[in-house]
């Protein structure tokens, strides 16, 4: 029986020196059941890895996260970087990452022990709540129509809110991919889903520059492109949920004119396109105007045309365009 190798490579921040991690064993197809590295099914990372300080490590850990690395590397990373943090700057930030990364709530309460940032406190107690299974969706009950836990959550987004107010762009597209990483997880409750997007809404916004107007400036730079995207996402994943929370339709439209005012100048972009029809989509169904709701209908059905154009064999595209009867050979 082979037993494959698993892997980790990432570029220290600031560095050119590529760190690798990875087990002694080389041989991606190895069948020696003497083989320590095969035999016992566990994780080695490499030495010159381990002896990183903890800091390198933790970035190591972090980009192997973004990256979407073994699952079981990422872990071990994160785990060897914990042991090592000394400070509690360190420790809050590993404990809050490996929490978040493994959905394990007693993690995240140590960190909020240890934390003297309001942004690890509040995605802490964020986390907490969401790894409640009381605010998950039950197919076999009712919607719940309230959150548990509801007094830490408004802690914990008022703190996370209040805490990346004049931050730097890259940690606020962190803490916004971290809500909706929490949204993505688990199928939260809709009171919840809607909470941690407004909040994701609420921070993209104030960063982009789009609270004041909803004729928003284009992005000026890689990272303003990315919290962009990210703030459409959410934006996709919170018409939803303010769908399900009776959420008024022009107040939906409102809340979503800068995003909209953004997408609807991304049509060479094949996700923008997808991320627009969805919530013209949603809009088609709950703005009370029929015209205006015909108008979002028309607009969502353009979006998805022009993304079948960029990518035509995307499925989920074309199983929406042939659920609304719409043909594509024209």
């Amino acid at each position: 029986m082979s037993h494959s190798k698993r892997t980790a490579s990432g570029a220290n921040k600031g560095s050119s020196t590529s760190k690798r991690a990875r087990t002694t064993c080389t041989d991606p197809d190895c069948t020696d059941g003497s083989c320590p590295d095969c035999a016992d099914g566990a994780i080695h990372l490499d030495p010159t890895v381990l002896s990183l300080p903890a800091s390198e490590l933790l970035d190591l850990a972090e980009h192997e996260d973004r990256t979407h690395s073994d699952r079981s590397i990422v872990t071990s990373l994160y785990e060897h970087a914990l042991s090592k943090c000394t400070t509690p700057e360190l420790r809050s930030r590993a404990l809050l990452r490996l929490a978040e990364y493994v959905g394990y709530a007693d993690y995240a309460s140590q960190a909020i022990t240890e934390a003297n940032s309001d942004v690890i406190k509040g995605r802490a107690r964020v986390l907490r709540v969401c790894l409640d299974p009381n605010n998950w969706v039950d197919p076999d009950a009712e919607s719940s129509e309230k959150v548990e836990g509801m007094d830490e959550l408004d802690k914990g987004l008022k703190e996370i809110e209040s805490g990346l107010s004049g931050t730097e762009k890259d940690v606020v597209l962190d803490s916004v991919v971290a809500l909706m990483g929490r949204v993505e997880a688990h199928e939260l409750c809709a009171p919840l889903c809607n909470r941690l997007t407004d909040t994701a809404l609420t921070v993209s916004y104030a960063v982009l520059g789009w609270t004041d107007h909803a004729d928003p400036a284009d992005p000026v730079d890689e990272k303003d492109t990315e919290l962009a995207q990210a703030a459409s996402a959410a934006a996709v994943r919170w018409s939803q949920s303010a769908t399900e929370c009776s959420v008024p339709g022009t107040q939906i439209e409102s809340r979503l004119l800068p995003v909209l005012a953004y997408l609807a100048n991304q049509t060479t972009n094949f996700e923008a396109c997808k991320l627009r029809a969805q919530i013209m989509l949603v809009l088609s169904g709950v703005l009370d105007d029929d015209d205006a709701a015909l108008r979002a209908f028309d607009l969502a059905v353009e979006s998805l045309l022009l993304a079948h154009k960029i990518t035509p064999d995307d499925m989920d595209v074309v199983r929406q365009l042939a659920d609304l009867d719409i043909d594509t050979s024209v």
